[in-house]
């Protein structure tokens, strides 16, 4: 009889398509994380922005964000090409929408935060670096299947002894765990 064992964290979220690392992944974390509507705007309409979140900084202004997921390996070339990205991050930059939080109009993105369930290699990284400057749009951050595993072990290591201590990840158990984060959660830091 073979037994087979779990994937690793690492290996269950790099094999998820787009839709479901964004849905059972990304959003949940942010979600977890203590931020005001965590919309999934991924479609026809998303202007470049898959996930929008807002939150609070410490002089009480709202900040919009949005995430921009892609899976795999971001390249230069390929089938990641980076390159073929910029339109639509772009337009997320400057597309204005009326705020989900507050519905004050024309509404921009405050922090874009690009991120995948692969690597982002150098050259990549540089291009969108570049673009960002390029822009005069200092906050905006790189994400990688590192940091993504990063952030959900802190998670499970952090909550699971107050949330689920038998708690064992899995890509269709995160999103539920991280709804019973988001109740005990005082304000984590991501």
């Amino acid at each position: 009889m073979k037994t087979t064992l779990p994937k690793d964290i690492k290996t269950q979220i790099a094999e998820l398509l787009e839709d479901d690392f964004r849905q059972m992944i990304l959003i949940p974390i942010i979600d977890a994380s203590g931020a005001y509507k965590v919309l999934d705007w991924h479609g026809r309409g998303e202007k470049g922005k898959d996930v929008y979140f807002a939150y609070r900084n410490m002089f009480g202004e709202l900040k919009h964000c949005c995430i921009f997921a892609k899976v795999g390996t971001i390249t230069k070339s390929g089938r990641n090409d980076i390159r073929k990205m910029k339109e639509a991050m772009e337009e997320a930059l400057f597309a204005e929408f009326d705020s989900p939080v507050d519905n004050s109009p024309q509404a921009r993105i405050e922090e874009f935060y690009f991120a995948t369930n692969g690597a982002v290699n150098d050259d990549a990284r540089t291009y969108i670096s570049d673009l960002f400057k390029a822009n005069r749009f200092p906050n905006f951050k790189i994400y990688d299947i590192d940091w993504v595993v990063d952030v959900v072990r802190r998670l499970i290591r952090d909550f699971a002894p107050r949330v689920d201590k038998e708690y064992i990840f899995g890509c269709n158990t995160f999103s539920s765990f991280c709804g019973k984060v988001k109740t005990v959660n005082d304000g984590i830091k991501i």
